[in-house]
């Protein structure tokens, strides 16, 4: 389920050079962007449950969602800025 898009402009050079390296330039970007994300998640995932075993908290959270919002609540994860 998709909850959010991004619309992504370049130039014509930068089209054709990606053309050149991929056959699929939206799949390619795709792959990028939620391959960065799972990396985001896991780190967040590690993070917040160790925060919580270390300091003998149980863990309320439960789904991925979940816990990333509750990482966030908790302030082990910030929005950059």
């Amino acid at each position: 389920m998709i909850h959010t898009s991004y619309t992504v402009g370049i130039t014509t050079a930068e089209y054709k050079a990606l053309q050149s390296v991929t056959a699929d330039q939206k799949e390619w970007i795709e792959n990028a962007i939620q391959n960065r994300a799972r990396i985001a998640i896991e780190s967040i995932q590690s993070d917040y449950t160790n925060l919580k075993i270390n300091k003998g908290e149980a863990i309320t959270a439960v789904g991925t969602t979940a816990i990333i919002e509750a990482a966030y609540a908790e302030g082990v994860v910030g929005i950059l800025t």
